[in-house]
């Protein structure tokens, strides 16, 4: 009993030990640390990626030319940056450009208008529609012009027509016409000259606009003016010409050419004719230089006999008094 005793308090004195040689527990009275939190910056980088967007949208809207398209942007700019004066500015700036771009286009549009020009002036309005699109004035110069457009168009219509009609009855008319001016053309053609021109002079009297008409007249009578040149008849060859210009309205140029050398021909005629009798009947030679003169005034010799002979002529009647 006595060594199991002993034993006991040994032990016991070593556990003791052990106790007084491990390390006391730290008890502090400090609150633990608050845990950090990480604000999200997701808000901000969304507001700055927007703001981006819309300006560079603006820019190339105001680069092309859309005005309202930009205006329509920088209102979300403002919005997006309230405290940015600069976008309260620019927004400004196209809204006015826009105000003073509608004057322009409508006051276009008016002056279109009352120059008739309903295809301008409506496109005039349309563009102050799409830079203003509250605009009344503009909105009902649109229907305005769109009624009379439709108008204008009925009224189109049934000119048209009328067109068609006068067209139909001219072709009728023509058809008529051409039966009755080949009539009187066959008539000239058969030998009836006189008769033939007269029949043809009144129908270019009743038709003188129909250059076509005229013109077939007068190639049918310069036909004839050349036959009666190759039988020797220059007189007639030579009236031929003149009317065959005369009813044509124009005359061709181998016509004008014919007719002057006609003429110089019929000069010289006369004048050899004058000067065959002159010696015998002085009276009969002025007449044939008469004659040559009327046909070609330029001829020198025979102006220079017609006046000679003038003057012998009234010698003679004063010896004879």
């Amino acid at each position: 009993m006595k060594g199991s005793a002993l034993n006991y308090a040994a032990a016991a004195a070593a556990c003791a030990t052990i106790v007084a040689c491990a390390p006391a527990p730290v008890v502090s009275n400090a609150e633990p640390p608050p845990t950090r939190v990480i604000a999200s910056s997701a808000p901000v980088s969304y507001r700055s990626s927007a703001i981006a967007r819309h300006a560079r949208l603006a820019t190339s809207a105001r680069d092309a030319g859309d005005l309202a398209a930009a205006a329509d942007h920088e209102e979300v700019l403002v919005l997006l940056a309230p405290d940015d004066p600069a976008r309260r500015k620019t927004l400004q700036t196209t809204r006015d450009a826009i105000r003073k771009s509608a004057r322009g286009h409508a006051d276009n549009g008016i002056a279109a208008r009352r120059a008739g020009d309903l295809a301008v002036a409506r496109d005039a309005f349309l563009h102050v529609l799409v830079l203003d699109p509250d605009n009344a004035d503009a909105a009902k110069a649109l229907r305005e012009i769109d009624l009379a457009t439709m108008s204008k168009s009925q009224g189109d219509r049934a000119a048209r027509a009328r067109v068609t009609d006068d067209i139909v009855a001219s072709v009728k008319a023509r058809a008529s016409d051409s039966y009755d001016l080949d009539q009187r053309l066959e008539l000239m053609r058969a030998g009836d000259l006189t008769a033939g021109l007269r029949e043809l002079k009144t129908w270019v009297d009743a038709n003188p606009g129909d250059r076509a008409s005229r013109q077939k007249i007068g190639v049918a009578v310069a036909d004839k003016a050349r036959d009666a040149e190759g039988k020797g008849q220059r007189e007639t060859a030579l009236g031929l010409y003149e009317q065959a210009s005369t009813l044509a309205g124009a005359g061709a140029p181998d016509w004008a050419l014919r007719i002057q050398a006609l003429r110089k021909a019929l000069g010289e005629q006369y004048y050899a004719e004058g000067m065959k009798v002159s010696r015998k009947d002085l009276a009969a030679a002025i007449r044939h230089w008469e004659n040559g003169a009327r046909y070609d005034p330029s001829n020198t010799n025979l102006q220079l006999r017609l006046r000679e002979g003038k003057l012998a002529q009234q010698k003679l009647q004063r010896i004879e008094k």
